[in-house]
């Protein structure tokens, strides 16, 4: 059984790093215009007001980053630079803020592969997230391990990219998906490009796991 949940995380292939997508907005045309004046702001030449602009880009945070994306591709190097850095920060804000939701150990309840039912409920098969961690771990022994490196949010689901750093295929990100919805775990593993939905069919080589909460939310 264990070279089946072996390909669980290793098949997901390496994706590049990316954030959170917009969600909607009330405001939406305000913030438009208000994210395309500070992006201008980011080129000014004073430095107190290219600090400025990158401080109030960093507070709107993921409404920002459609335009910031952009901005990083600017042919203006300084404007280009600092919108990356503000990408980063937000990106490890949102996943920060999205990993304290994951935190705690998930009790596999199914496991379909290919269209198919791999195996049922078993309380020994866990995925453990500790801090910016993760674990699967079968009948208490490490089985492979990692780094979150990012989550994608969304409106029905997240994306989130699994570094394999412990058992095999270390160096592998294990590109993915997961939605949780009260004390239970949604988590789809793929390749690119990533799916949209959970659900897997015969030859796609996708892994679709259900878990259930173990220990309490903090």
């Amino acid at each position: 059984m264990q070279t089946r949940i072996f390909v669980l995380l290793i098949l997901g292939g390496t994706s590049s790093v990316g954030s959170a997508t917009v969600l909607g907005n009330p405001d939406k045309d305000v913030t438009t215009d208000r994210v395309a004046g500070l992006i201008k702001q980011l080129g000014n030449a004073k430095f107190a007001k290219r600090e400025a602009a990158g401080k109030d880009l960093v507070a709107i945070g993921e409404p920002a980053l459609g335009a910031l994306r952009q901005a990083a591709a600017a042919a203006d190097p300084e404007v280009q630079a600092r919108a990356e850095r503000i990408i980063a920060a937000i990106c490890k804000r949102v996943t920060t803020r999205e990993l304290e939701k994951l935190h705690g150990t998930w009790s596999l309840v199914s496991y379909d592969f290919n269209g198919a039912r791999l195996k049922g409920e078993d309380k020994a098969h866990q995925f453990v997230f500790k801090g910016d961690e993760w674990a699967l771990q079968i009948n208490g022994a490490l089985f492979q391990g990692g780094t979150v490196q990012r989550i994608e949010v969304k409106k029905k689901l997240n994306a989130i990219d699994l570094l394999i750093t412990q058992g095999a295929a270390v160096g592998v990100t294990a590109v993915s998906i997961y939605a949780i919805e009260g004390d239970s775990l949604n988590y789809l593993n793929c390749s690119e490009p990533r799916a949209t939905e959970f659900a897997t069919k015969p030859g796609d080589g996708r892994h679709y796991l259900t878990f259930r909460r173990v220990t309490p939310k903090r």
